[in-house]
């Protein structure tokens, strides 16, 4: 179905931090629905986001909290034509996780997926 981005409101003085050439963004990514074959959309439109550049770098990285346990997939993010098309992956060790619904795949409590994206600070 969809993967949602979310700005992380909790970092102080801001979620965007101009560094150099670029835009360094963090925040939440949450799912709903179920997982397609080959990736889910997971698209940075429309949160504010000063540049009209698909990002240079996304680290997707799972931040559940302790006792866990933690999910166990790996999460890798494949950059679209725009920011609004880019896809997330999910991995159980080497080999991607088959067509399912989120709450059958991902069933942690607490379970919370987090990213940092590095977007071009000019145009």
């Amino acid at each position: 179905m969809s993967a949602t981005a979310a700005l992380s409101t909790g970092i102080q003085p801001n979620a965007i931090d101009v560094t150099q050439q670029e835009f360094i963004v963090d925040g939440t990514v949450v799912f709903a629905g179920s997982y397609p074959t080959n990736g889910d959309t997971l698209s940075f439109a429309g949160l504010g986001i000063p540049s009209n550049q698909i990002p240079n770098k996304v680290e997707l990285f799972e931040a559940t909290p302790a006792p866990g346990p933690a999910s166990g997939f790996g999460f890798l993010y494949l950059p679209g034509t725009t920011q609004a098309n880019g896809l997330v992956e999910l991995f159980n060790g080497t080999t991607q996780q088959t067509a399912g619904t989120y709450a059958s795949i991902l069933t942690q409590t607490g379970f919370v997926l987090r990213f940092r994206a590095w977007f071009p600070k000019f145009i």
